[in-house]
């Protein structure tokens, strides 16, 4: 299967080049090592990986002091190894929070991930580094990881398009676990339609990921299929609290904006907000993680080499006791049955802002806790359901800081989803760009 890209001539030299001049500022990049495409001289296209994949002759540091000096991987995840097949170079691995678990853009061991946008403000995370690199023109496409929101959080706080698909539509395999049933890859982009060209080569079975599921339909050959006679439903209730006015001025925007291109609007109300309050997702991602890092947080050494506020929620999942866990697996399975009767009623699409604020300064984001549960407040427990989504920029607030909206739709439906994204991006058409930016790539 062939897939269709804008290729560009001398574009791995100019993402080098970009990430050499623009990494120090921004921090979005660990290792710049070139692994080059199967055929150099096909204008290949360069890809930068959250380094929590493997990717053949690369360390694989997840982020961790514990495995900075690791050797290289002796294999390759199987979302880097389909980008290598369509002649992708892999041109680095981009910095993430620690063990992917965290929604900042912190990182004690490699230093923090800096906004594009403004260096005195968070990514968000944890696919900080795919996020700013993308945003700061280091490279159009990223792939990052998303178990509570790491890949629409930043992709929101820095002004890229982040796609997270339905859970097993796109194979973990060689890639580090964070939750046995939320994880997904997905990629950052600069716009929608580069999005929707990883996205269709990543997609698709692998027997050795066991939620791994069969490709869905192409997404590029349908992007600009239009949206007339979608129905979307705009949440309110608790997805419609505390947001900041000019995120809920966007949104209201955007709203229109769909209208325009032919899209039915209808409000959603939730059943039962305090159940949403209680972020079930949180708990029981908190608790897996706590059970995957197990081993390490057992060994004294290993335990004092993790980052303090990483080390601090994996000791919050350690607390959560097994009816907790039975509890917030009972409030996802509620939740799953009222998104799929929303579905039901006729409601093609959803819409909610990714975040509730735009990317807080790092002077006030010193808790990891607090400020994971600010700006995931939205992203957790929908993402937990496994249906996918999809982070569109929708412009920049008073202080010049990119807002997002969240388009979710149902299990499978990544084309009907991808094409509400270009719809908005179509329709927004925004040109601003960030002051940390590589002009020429």
């Amino acid at each position: 299967m062939t897939h269709s890209y804008p290729r560009r001539p001398q574009a791995v030299a100019a993402a080098q080049a970009a990430i050499k001049q623009l990494n120090t500022e921004v921090n979005a990049v660990i290792s710049d090592q070139l692994v080059p495409a199967a055929d150099p001289g096909a204008n290949p296209v360069p890809v930068l990986v959250k380094d929590c994949m493997d990717v053949r002759g690369l360390p694989t540091t997840c982020g961790s002091r514990l495995y900075a000096q690791a050797g290289p991987a002796a294999g390759t995840a199987t979302v880097v190894a389909r980008l290598q097949a369509q002649n992708a170079a892999i041109v680095g691995k981009a910095n993430l929070t620690e063990f992917c678990f965290g929604a900042t853009g912190e990182n004690e061991h490699f230093g923090n991930c800096l906004n594009p946008w403004a260096t005195d403000r968070i990514t968000g995370g944890s696919s900080s580094g795919s996020a700013a690199a993308v945003a700061s023109g280091m490279v159009r496409v990223a792939l990052g990881t998303d178990t509570g929101g790491s890949v629409r959080i930043p992709a929101a706080l820095c002004g890229v398009v982040g796609l997270r698909p339905t859970v097993g539509r796109v194979p973990n395999t060689g890639c580090l676990a964070v939750s046995t049933i939320s994880d997904t890859i997905g990629p950052l982009a600069a716009t929608v339609a580069e999005a929707c060209w990883v996205y269709d080569i990543i997609q698709g079975y692998d027997a050795a990921d066991p939620l791994s599921i069969a490709a869905g339909p192409s997404t590029l050959s349908t992007l600009h299929h239009g949206i007339a006679g979608f129905s979307v439903g705009v949440l309110r209730g608790f997805f419609a609290e505390a947001l900041a006015p000019d995120i809920e001025s966007a949104l209201a925007e955007v709203g229109r904006l769909l209208e325009k291109a032919g899209a039915r609007l209808a409000d959603v109300q939730p059943t039962d907000n305090n159940a949403l309050s209680e972020h079930h997702a949180f708990r029981f991602i908190l608790a897996d993680v706590a059970e995957a890092r197990g081993p390490l947080m057992a060994d004294a050494g290993h335990r004092a080499a993790i980052g303090a506020e990483v080390r601090r929620r994996i000791a919050l999942g350690q607390q959560v006791t097994g009816t907790e866990y039975a509890a917030s697996i009972r409030a996802l399975l509620a939740l799953k049955q009222w998104l799929r009767s929303v579905f039901d009623s006729g409601i093609d699409l959803l819409l909610l802002p990714t975040t509730p604020v735009t990317a807080p300064l790092w002077r006030d984001a010193d808790d990891m806790v607090e400020t994971t549960r600010l700006v995931s407040r939205f992203t957790y427990d929908l993402g937990a359901s496994g249906m996918p989504s999809v982070s569109v920029p929708m412009g920049l607030d008073r202080d010049g800081l990119p807002m997002g909206a969240l388009l979710a739709a149902p299990w499978g439906e990544e084309a009907r989803l991808l094409r509400a994204a270009q719809a908005i991006e179509e329709g927004l058409a925004l040109t601003e760009r960030p002051a940390v930016y590589a002009r020429d790539n």
